[in-house]
């Protein structure tokens, strides 16, 4: 069975270690994240339900039991000269007359030796000629050899998805991300996926920091395990060159609950001025999720991190949901603590006590065969430094089928959810894409 599973509410920033997709587990983004909940009534080559869409200022996607399948065709040469090659064909010149026709080499067994035999030399085989001279003939064939073996590529291209987002916030901080993946499989059927982008990074009175990323991920299957395994490098306009590492492992614990580990180390793309320090995170920790019902289901996450600046960070996220049909309820609970807070120094929101718990109520359906759209909004509190207030979001988002192998997502999510500290209120929007094609 295959699930997909992203977090209802909206989530502080680093909320999520950043890693690779496949046929893992996959929990990933490093920004303010508005959570979409989608359970599509229409179910479609590139979309597996059922689903819940993640939306974020890093675009980036939170699976769970995302398992991909590949299928490969091998075609072999079956003419008819490769099935017999070694037909006569009436006209040929030794079917006219059996004097020309030269036997093909066949093993025999040898003559019974006598004593006259003993001392000749060997016999060899011999037409007659014109004149009526016996020469010898030495027996030829030809043998048909064609290999049949299919070529195999390296690597078979299936599928493009490009991620799009472009967060901003009333502090005039935004994050424009464009990141598209090419995914395919080796000849012995693992997923290997390779990404890129061109990502920005801005904030009033901070250099700008434009972002190349370069990574791939491969993914293996060994008995009940499934291991990913990826890295990097990420090229800035006017930052030295990073290195981005991760690595995940999942195993299903009976029929309905799956156990996952995720390590992740790189670049921390919380804002401009965390990249302009050159701020490096190292997050890793457990997964686990409980289909309960097949109409319910738990998830719960640890996540602990270190920074290169001595900072260190605690995580902790758990969903309760219910589905109705197209509707579906949720609980979340979401913890945020740091040993110091660096966001003076190094310019990341590091919260010593930070938490949100709020309740949310969602739909998802079919609109026309080509379209499903679906909204989500959610209410709880939020507690900061001892400090309690109101936290809310909403958001919507609807995929377009434009052809059998090409469809497109387009949402907004707006979030209340405090991104960085000060008396002033803080809000996030989002507006997010994904183009998916299948080859």
């Amino acid at each position: 069975m295959l699930c997909m599973l992203c977090v209802g509410g909206i989530l502080p920033k680093s909320v999520w270690a950043n890693t690779s997709h496949h046929s893992d587990i996959d929990l990933r983004s490093l920004q303010t994240r508005t959570v979409f909940f989608s359970n599509s009534a229409k179910s479609s080559f590139l979309e597996l339900e059922p689903t819940l869409e993640v939306t974020s200022s890093s675009v980036n996607t939170l699976s769970i039991l995302e398992i991909s399948e590949h299928f490969q065709s091998n075609f072999l040469d079956t003419s008819f000269e490769n099935v017999h090659p070694n037909v006569l064909y009436l006209a040929a010149p030794e079917n006219l007359n059996p004097g020309l026709y030269v036997p093909l080499p066949v093993e025999s067994s040898p003559p019974p030796l006598t004593p006259d035999s003993i001392d000749s030399e060997p016999v060899t085989p011999s037409t007659e000629t014109t004149e009526g001279d016996s020469e010898p003939v030495t027996p030829t064939a030809e043998t048909a050899t064609t290999d049949t073996t299919p070529s195999v590529p390296f690597w078979e291209v299936e599928g493009l998805t490009i991620n799009l987002s472009d967060a901003f916030s009333n502090f005039d901080q935004g994050n424009r991300i464009i990141e598209p993946t090419v995914t395919g499989t080796l000849p012995n059927g693992d997923p290997l996926s390779i990404t890129t982008g061109f990502n920005r990074y801005a904030q009033p009175d901070v250099n700008t920091v434009f972002n190349i990323p370069l990574k791939a991920a491969w993914t293996r299957e060994v008995g009940d395990f499934t291991t990913t395994t990826g890295g990097g490098i990420d090229l800035f306009n006017r930052l030295p060159v990073a290195i981005n590492l991760n690595a995940s492992t999942s195993v299903p614990i009976g029929k309905k609950a799956t156990l996952s580990f995720f390590a992740d180390y790189g670049p921390y793309k919380f804002n401009a001025t965390t990249l302009n320090n050159q701020i490096k995170a190292l997050r890793y920790g457990p997964n686990l999720y409980w289909q309960i019902t097949p109409d319910m289901y738990l998830f719960s996450l640890v996540r602990w991190g270190r920074y290169n600046d001595g900072n260190h960070e605690q995580q902790s996220f758990s969903r309760l949901e219910k589905k109705f049909g197209d509707f579906h309820i949720a609980g979340n609970l979401f913890t945020w603590r740091y040993r110091e807070d660096a966001e003076l120094a190094s310019g990341y929101f590091s919260p010593s006590d930070f938490l949100v718990a709020n309740a949310e109520i969602g739909w998802k359906g079919e609109v026309f065969e080509w379209l499903a759209c679906g909204t989500a909004a959610s209410w709880g509190q939020q507690r900061l430094g001892g400090s309690w207030s109101s936290a809310y979001s909403y958001n919507a988002k609807c995929t377009f089928e434009i052809t059998d192998h090409l469809e497109m997502d387009l949402g907004y999510a707006f979030s209340n959810v405090i991104g960085q500290t000060g008396g002033s209120a803080f809000n996030n929007r989002a507006v997010t894409g994904q183009v998916r094609a299948k080859f």
